[in-house]
């Protein structure tokens, strides 16, 4: 894909090289039009080139190696050890998430690879805090990918005997707790962090307080750090799973309730997952978009394809300046390469077809 972007940002540079040499051979005669096509040409080059220059795939990146000056030679093999297995897993579960079939278990591994990329992000920051993660790593992580490689294999054998539909639901039900045991680890490596945190805050508080300065809150009904525990005791309950959490909705200035929303749970930004009978329906779709993008964008074929009238007068307006056919051929290219679950998402149910 990056080579791609990096082909078409060539392209679109020569593309606007061509039209200045027809602006200079044309004189005062279409000057305006041949500059206006140049300078967007140039544009586009140039969001192309940094685009491919930043280009990442759609799955999560960390670095392999980290800096561990900090630590003990020990220590840091060990840190470093742990922080590739960590990787290694991350990897098979996501290999494992893109070719499982069953919708409801590939929704899971999802939430759950969202969660651990939010550790794993955490990890690659704060390289010591990877041993208290330990567990997270050599236990929930490498278990959850096992198991997600096992029900693969289970649905590849194509059988559909008592027992093997028995195993497979097994692992679903183990599986669909995991994204609380995932949390609850990255809770956990926080914690450390959190406690220091309090510490912080109490110190401070009570400078505060020597200095004649008072909490506000405390004026207003609402109930001190300390009362309720420690600052720790209250980040944390937030970060607990929505049926651990008190029954009462916290409520902001103006007294409104917050809406609950779980910790690190992300399942709204996660593409919804294709039901496996529209397989080919959706399929099919993709490569007539795809196809109407490449070959007809330059009138907006595809635009007009899929519902977006407004979009598709805009293309056949501009065609004569070879704008909509480049873009076009991005968005053919960006169709064909999209995964089944997010052009479901974006594009097939939107369209309502």
């Amino acid at each position: 894909m990056r080579g791609f972007l990096w082909g078409m940002s060539v392209l679109s540079f020569l593309i606007g090289c061509a039209s200045l040499d027809g602006a200079v051979e044309q004189g005062t005669q279409g000057v305006f039009l041949y500059a206006g096509m140049t300078a967007v040409c140039m544009v586009l080059s140039v969001a192309l080139g940094y685009r491919a220059w930043h280009y990442r795939s759609g799955r999560q990146r960390f670095q392999a190696k980290l800096p561990l000056k900090e630590l003990s030679d020990d220590e840091a093999e060990l840190v470093a050890e742990s922080w590739q297995k960590a990787l290694t897993d991350y990897d098979r579960i996501e290999k494992a998430s893109q070719t499982i079939r069953d919708g409801e278990l590939r929704q899971q591994l999802l939430t759950m690879q969202q969660i651990a990329a939010n550790l794993l992000t955490y990890l690659e920051k704060h390289p010591q805090s990877i041993s208290a993660a330990r567990r997270f790593i050599d236990t929930y992580q490498d278990r959850a990918a096992s198991m997600a490689e096992e029900y693969h294999e289970l649905e590849k054998t194509g059988l559909d005997t008592d027992q093997v539909n028995e195993t497979r639901e097994h692992i679903k039900e183990t599986l669909s707790s995991f994204d609380e045991a995932y949390e609850k680890e990255f809770e956990r490596v926080l914690g450390e962090k959190l406690l220091d945190m309090d510490a912080e805050l109490s110190v401070l508080q009570k400078t505060m307080e020597a200095d004649g300065i008072h909490n506000a809150s405390a004026g207003d009904g609402q109930p001190e750090a300390k009362e309720d525990g420690s600052l720790v005791k209250g980040i944390i309950d937030g970060l607990k799973p929505m049926s651990c959490r008190h029954d009462h909705a916290p409520v902001n200035r103006a007294g409104r309730k917050h809406p609950r929303r779980r910790a690190f749970r992300v399942a709204e930004e996660l593409p919804a997952v294709m039901p496996q009978e529209l397989r080919s329906d959706v399929l099919k779709e993709k490569l007539i978009m795809s196809a109407l993008a490449i070959f007809g964008g330059a009138i907006g074929a595809h635009k007009f394809y899929q519902g977006k009238t407004k979009w598709g007068i805009l293309y056949l307006l501009f065609w004569w300046t070879a704008i909509p056919g480049i873009v076009g051929i991005c968005e053919g290219v960006r169709y064909l390469f999209m995964p089944m679950d997010h052009f479901y998402t974006e594009y097939y149910r939107g369209n309502g077809r």
